[in-house]
């Protein structure tokens, strides 16, 4: 999972290893407890309908022509697509497997930092594409799919560096506790001060800092250092490569390979201006294109920013108030393991609701 809320069981925090020994046995000889029944619950319908909304809307994106054109921004959307995909995979499949086994851990030490390493680290990267979708300012300078993908290769490798930073705290603190030959838990094993950073840390580099991002863009789109960002890592708008094998052409040119729906830029220092360009297009004629942004894009990106920053607020409240919850009282009570619960579907909303957004936005919006 992302989080280790998500799948480690709350009663393992506080209890003792005997108690935790006891609670496994009795919970291997006796029905399921009504909170672990819920959590799988939760866990089903969110596994199901994640992968039922990712795969509906996967093969739009792979094969289909979108409304706001196949540039960079929808590469950084079939990027994000997969992204959601794993995510829902590893997450909440993973979570699932845990929650019917009691959260007990058949692997090493070494596999369980791992997993969770990996789960922090793909919901990080799905929140990150999507500050980069709303932050950056995206132009198509390249024909093929494959060539756009290179020109967000440096965007996409500095996203995973990034992500890398709060993943690489599950690696410190997780560990698997052996209570007998053939069981064993995987735990955060950490001091109270170690423990309070490690969750200030992944809380701010895997949410609030992508929440502040987006907040920022909506507030002052395309900003200037939203502008020297896009032009670092995704090139300036002010060339594109439809010339002979790939050759750079200024503007205004003629460009065949474009069409009658241009999804080009003339530069990142005239989007804020009226002044219209003027653009020679596969059927000759001259076309006088304002340089403003795709009004389609627009709608997709005002709401994917809505989404984000519902469910990462909704999750921040879950997440303080289970810190809190679990700080005040020495045991877990049943407020505790339905914050957890609630952890569930705070975390993974995004990655169900992000895709029905894309098949909206290019089925059903005018």
């Amino acid at each position: 999972m992302a989080t280790y809320q998500t799948i480690l069981d709350p009663d393992l925090i506080n209890l003792e290893l005997d108690d935790i020994e006891k609670e496994l046995l009795e919970s291997s000889t006796s029905s399921l407890p009504e909170e672990e029944t819920h959590n799988i619950i939760i866990l089903s319908i969110l596994l199901v309908l994640g992968l039922t909304t990712n795969l509906l809307a996967f093969p739009v994106i792979l094969f289909r022509r979108t409304k706001f054109g196949n540039g960079q921004f929808a590469i950084l959307v079939f990027c994000l697509t997969i992204a959601d995909i794993f995510t829902i995979c590893c997450g909440l499949l993973g979570g699932l497997i845990l929650e019917v086994s009691h959260m007990t851990w058949q692997g090493s030490s070494v596999g369980c930092s791992a997993y969770y390493f990996l789960a922090t680290w793909l919901l990080g990267l799905a929140n990150y594409l999507v500050s980069a979708l709303l932050g950056m300012v995206h132009v198509k300078r390249s024909t093929g799919w494959v060539s756009r993908l290179q020109e967000c290769r440096n965007l996409l490798f500095s996203i995973v560096l990034a992500t890398l930073l709060p993943a690489l705290t599950e690696l410190l603190v997780r560990s698997t506790i052996y209570l007998g030959p053939d069981t064993s838990v995987c735990i955060i094993t950490a001091e109270p001060v170690p423990y309070a950073l490690y969750v200030s840390f992944k809380m701010m580099m895997s949410h609030l800092l992508p929440m502040i991002i987006v907040v920022i863009s909506i507030i002052k789109p395309r900003t200037r250092t939203a502008k020297r960002f896009s032009a670092l890592f995704l090139g300036e708008g002010s060339t594109c490569e439809c010339g002979p094998s790939g050759e750079e052409l200024k503007l205004p040119h003629e460009c065949p390979s474009i069409g009658t729906r241009p999804d080009l830029l003339t530069g990142h220092k005239e989007l804020g201006s009226k002044k219209p360009t003027m653009l020679t297009v596969r059927d000759g004629k001259t076309r006088t294109i304002p340089v403003r942004e795709d009004p389609t894009r627009r709608k997709y990106k005002l709401l994917l920013s809505c989404v984000f920053l519902v469910c990462t607020s909704i999750y921040v409240i879950t997440n303080l108030s289970y810190q809190v919850e679990s700080g005040v009282n020495s045991s877990v009570d049943t407020v505790s393991r339905y914050l957890v619960s609630a952890l569930y579907a705070a975390t993974y909303t995004k990655q169900i609701i992000n895709p029905l957004l894309l098949v909206y936005v290019e089925f059903f919006s005018e």
